[in-house]
């Protein structure tokens, strides 16, 4: 049986981040992906923030599909404005980009294999299908696994999700449109996504990735019918190329660390349940976690919960509560909150976001929502 220092569960951006930072430290890593080809089925927006991502990893050009100035904010009831925010992200290509990692993270001398499904741990040890089953030893282990992991529940860690706990999505990627490609979309009110909301985020001047995201505990109606509803006005002329249908984990796991093990990106529920992105954490998550690893192995006092907690958790914690107010407004006080939106944002130039700060400005002006939500939040 071969013996990895490292095995890793998942080569999304999460686990290709783990793998290539633990690799450059010289233990050997094993990187292992269930489906045939890396970044391939693309299950996301695929949108992702320049200052968040920044400080873990250099964004490559030919990764890019569209470079992004801000958003455009569309109301309950129609209305927009434009959040002016110069070079504020990208839509990424996340065939290229993914596979990208895995290549980074070979290159610093992982061994990656495709087509593994990881079928049990036992003790240290998985058990993986790779058309016979084969065995691999691991002194370390990390699930990538994604919002279906098995390897959290394998390793003891209850990993269920209720209905309150999972956005379910819908998307297509459209063509033949016309879009504003320099900005996305983000479109709020219960009337669009019941406990959600839906995005257009533009590929290039006539093509996008075009959903939306509900809670099941807001309708009883499916995401993709609600989709559907909403293009038929939206771009009744729009050329569907792909549907991609899936959930986003929005909560928070008491346990996403054991003795010999970490869980990271979707798998340990880090995406962020107020705007669903999972991208920017699972790698953040990804070198946090490759770089304690090592540690780990080399028997050296680690800091990965910390880590997460101070430069994920805490801001997760936060974006539930604000999700869980948003839930409770009906859609005349969204556009209240929209139409705050627009006198703060609209006509200027910004250069940084602070959610904190906005909701605080949110109630500040509107006395109605403070004395109604202050308390959930604070």
């Amino acid at each position: 049986m071969e013996t990895f220092d490292l095995i890793i569960v998942g080569a999304g951006p999460a686990g290709s981040a783990a793998a290539y930072t633990a690799a450059n430290e010289g233990v050997s890593v094993l990187l292992l992906e269930e489906d045939p080809e890396i970044g391939k089925p693309v299950i996301c927006a695929e949108g992702i923030s320049m200052s968040t991502i920044k400080p873990y990893l250099d964004i490559k050009r030919e990764w890019i599909s569209q470079d992004l100035d801000g958003a455009i904010i569309r109301g309950p009831f129609g209305d927009e404005f434009k959040v002016e925010y110069p070079k504020c992200g990208w839509v990424l290509d996340r065939t290229k980009f993914d596979a990208a990692l895995a290549d980074m993270a070979k290159a610093r001398g992982a061994l990656v294999k495709t087509s593994a499904k990881v079928i049990s741990i036992q003790n240290s040890k998985v058990v993986v299908d790779q058309g016979t089953k084969v065995e691999y030893g691991f002194k370390f282990i990390i699930g990538a696994d994604g919002i279906a992991s098995r390897v959290g529940s394998w390793l003891g860690v209850d990993t269920k999700l209720g209905l309150a706990d999972i956005a379910v999505c819908a998307q297509y990627v459209i063509e033949n449109i016309k879009v504003d490609n320099r900005y996305a979309s983000l479109i709020i009110g219960h009337r669009y996504a019941p406990g959600g909301y839906a995005w257009i985020f533009p590929k290039s001047e006539t093509s996008a990735n075009v959903g939306l995201g509900i809670s099941p505990t807001k309708t009883k109606e499916k995401a993709k019918n609600l989709l559907d509803q909403w293009l038929t006005q939206e771009f009744p002329n729009g050329v569907i190329k792909q549907r991609t249908f899936g959930g986003v984990p929005s909560t928070v796991l008491k346990h996403i660390a054991g003795e010999n093990f970490y869980l990271i990106g979707d798998a340990a529920r880090l995406s962020d349940p107020l705007s669903g992105a999972g991208i920017t954490n699972g790698i953040k998550s990804g070198v946090i976690a490759g770089r304690n690893a090592v540690l780990r192995i080399r028997g050296q006092k680690d800091s990965y919960y910390a880590e997460i907690k101070k430069n994920i958790l805490n801001e997760i914690k936060f974006h539930l509560k604000v999700r869980n107010v948003y839930w409770r407004l009906d859609d005349e006080e969204c556009n209240k909150v929209f139409k705050i939106g627009k006198r703060i944002f609209d006509g200027k130039i910004v250069d940084d976001i602070d959610m904190r700060h906005l909701v605080k400005e949110i109630l500040l002006l509107s006395p109605k929502i403070m004395l109604k939500w202050f308390g959930l939040l604070f």
